[in-house]
Order: structure tokens, then sequence, then C-alpha cells
């Protein structure tokens, strides 16, 4: 049976909106992109209990695709 994914690791909350997360399907060299004008390194900060729950490393940078400014996280491993 598949262990339960704790709502604060699903839920990625930033400035007030949620963002959805599908930490299984997320492979090493995977990425998403999230549309916000938090800093990476705020981002970072959410992502610490995604990282100890699913034991993997995530690295975040701020970007700017497609006319929109946000956040680019990889899955390293």
């Amino acid at each position: 049976m598949a262990r339960r994914v704790p709502d604060d690791v699903r839920h990625i909350n930033l400035y007030g909106v949620p963002y959805f997360i599908r930490w299984e399907q997320m492979l090493p060299g995977y990425s998403f992109f999230l549309k916000t004008t938090a800093s990476a390194a705020e981002v970072t900060k959410r992502l610490r209990n995604a990282e100890k729950h699913f034991q993997i490393t995530l690295r975040a940078h701020n970007r700017c695709e497609f006319g929109y400014y946000g956040v680019r996280v990889w899955r390293i491993a």
C-alpha cells in the first residue's frame, strides 16, 4: 500500500497560492515551472519538506519562460 503524502508536502503555498505537485512522477532529471513572483530561495525553503519526505534532492532557479516570471525546480537525485 502506498504511503500517504502529507498536505504540507503535496502542496506548496507561495503568497497564498497553493501549487499541487505530483512528486511520485518526478524522476531524476525532471523539472517543473512555477509561475510566481517568489524567489528561488523562498521556493527552496518550501521544498525542504518534500526533500525530507521522499529523500530526494531538488534545485530551484529564477527564470523567465514563455513570457512568465517564475521558478524552475529540477529533481537532481
